[in-house]
């Protein structure tokens, strides 16, 4: 669409012409150009301080490398007593009171029972270490009268909780007759088995 106008000259209005001021190039591209040199100088002195701190920190670690490997080899030793010390108190804690087994059989004897001998055996079979504790006694009385008593001493000894603890059953070996001063007597084997225990290879 044209427009035309009409108006005098003199009522028109007048467009301004817009003058842009000049631009100073050269001051700015030296400015530019310092603020670049300044920064680069500023980024080279922290990179000169960086590499002398490293030199130091890295001279300082040399200086503590023997110490560091002296402390390493104390922590080492250090572990290895632990657990030299734990195994100790495993043992310590697992091993067997034969008294305390001694005792406890003392208090579990029955009337017309007596001992003669204890003896203890042990093997590894597939890497399990078998234990038994064999008692031999004898019984007064004749056949079912001294199989009594040694039924009751058996009894007494599974019903001792102190005793029976380290054990997974007893079973009676072997009885026989025989005779002490002119009397009849039941001469009989028990084997306390324990309980099995694993062995490290």
């Amino acid at each position: 669409m044209i427009e035309i106008n009409l108006l005098p000259e003199d009522l028109r209005k007048k467009r301004k012409k817009i003058e842009l001021p000049e631009i100073p190039i050269i001051p700015i591209t030296i400015g530019i150009v310092g603020i670049m040199v300044a920064v680069q100088i500023v980024l080279g002195g922290a990179l000169v301080l960086c590499r002398r701190e490293i030199g130091i920190l890295d001279k300082k670690w040399q200086d503590l490398a023997p110490r560091k490997a002296e402390i390493d080899r104390t922590k080492k030793n250090i572990s290895l007593a632990e657990k030299k010390t734990q195994t100790i108190e495993y043992l310590m804690s697992e091993r067997l009171s034969w008294a305390r087994l001694l005792n406890e059989i003392s208090d579990s004897m029955t009337s017309n029972v007596w001992l003669n001998e204890l003896d203890y055996t042990e093997k590894i079979d597939k890497s399990i270490l078998e234990r038994v504790l064999a008692i031999s006694g004898s019984s007064a009385g004749k056949d079912e009268e001294a199989t009594a008593h040694i039924a009751r001493f058996i009894r007494a000894l599974k019903e001792n909780e102190n005793f029976f603890r380290d054990f997974n059953d007893i079973e009676l070996v072997s009885i026989k007759k025989g005779s002490v001063s002119g009397q009849d007597v039941m001469d009989f084997t028990l084997a306390c088995k324990f309980k099995p225990k694993g062995v490290d290879k």
